[in-house]
């Protein structure tokens, strides 16, 4: 993939001005583009200025059809580590996202739970390593079987990767998705009570929650009250978290499908009213961009992100 020349950083150097006094977050995109090696996906980044950055210890360095770029830690040798935390330095925050696709940390089968249970742990210790301060992690799901069969399991692996990252000086934030309520997912959060564990949220993952179901038919989502609907869940869950909310995921979601994790065209998710609500619990985190497309088009969908972001901030403050 061609990276941006000089004009294109100097285009994306406003995202710099997010990190100045009197601006509460700084803005950063993960490396989670398709089409992209590591390094190319951290050059991009770096030269769109976003402070903070969101790496994937995970996956391959170099690019692969249908998988985002990351890297295995347990695989790398000492000279690929170190390359690629230099080419971090740069940025002011790392954050990294933990495996979740192939993994059953909750399984009844020993092995298979002892080998995700492993692979998350390997991937926490690369993340530290290279300098991450949140790590985000997917709860494991059990669709088909009772969520509160599963629950103080849950709770238990969850403190014990809260007790290896305040460790490493990582802190876990539990991605909102799972389990099927918001109700559930409040009470896990609460229920593992841990200070190095908060939670992420994303902006696209509750259109499955049971309070937002019971509102919304499937044919009537792209009403202007069922998006409505939608957002309002989202800020009942910061709301209800306060002080547990530790990290954002920010993108777009198409109305008609509900498919989340698109670019910042479609104006379906309410970021003034988002914002407003963590400003009312004192969030200070990151928000970071999880957006997919076209790879030829990501420094422009990108960069429209940044713009659109800046200018909803300004409006709070």
């Amino acid at each position: 993939m061609r990276l941006l020349g000089r004009r294109g950083f100097l285009v994306g150097g406003a995202a710099a001005l997010w990190a100045a006094p009197g601006r509460p977050w700084l803005v950063g995109a993960n490396t989670a583009i398709q089409g992209y090696g590591l390094l190319e996906a951290i050059s991009l980044l770096r030269e769109l200025a976003f402070p903070v950055i969101e790496i994937h210890p995970m996956g391959r360095m170099e690019p692969t059809p249908k998988q985002f770029p990351g890297f295995r830690f347990d695989a790398l040798g000492r000279a690929e580590r170190q390359r690629i935390r230099a080419a971090l330095r740069p940025f002011r925050q790392v954050t990294a996202h933990l495996p979740y696709t192939g993994l059953n940390w909750l399984s009844a089968e020993a092995g298979v739970r002892a080998k995700a249970v492993e692979t998350i742990d390997t991937a926490l210790a690369g993340a530290a390593y290279m300098g991450a301060r949140v790590a985000v992690l997917h709860p494991q799901s059990v669709p088909n079987e009772p969520w509160e069969r599963w629950e103080e399991e849950c709770v238990t692996a969850i403190q014990r990767w809260g007790d290896r990252a305040r460790r490493e000086g990582v802190q876990i934030a539990i991605e909102t998705g799972w389990p099927p309520s918001v109700a559930e997912f409040v009470r896990l959060v609460g229920k593992v009570n841990h200070p190095a564990v908060g939670a992420t949220i994303d902006v696209g993952h509750q259109g499955r929650y049971a309070e937002l179901t019971a509102r919304v038919r499937s044919e009537d989502r792209a009403k202007r009250e069922s998006v409505a609907a939608y957002n309002e869940t989202t800020m009942a869950i910061i709301r209800q978290l306060g002080a547990k909310v530790a990290h954002l995921h920010v993108h777009d979601i198409d109305p008609v499908t509900w498919v989340e994790h698109k670019p910042m065209v479609h104006g379906f998710v309410d970021y003034p009213g988002i914002f407003g609500a963590l400003r009312e619990v004192g969030y200070r985190g990151a928000l970071v961009l999880e957006i997919g497309g076209d790879p030829e088009k990501m420094p422009g969908y990108l960069r429209e992100a940044q713009g659109r972001l800046a200018g909803w901030m300004g409006e709070q403050r």
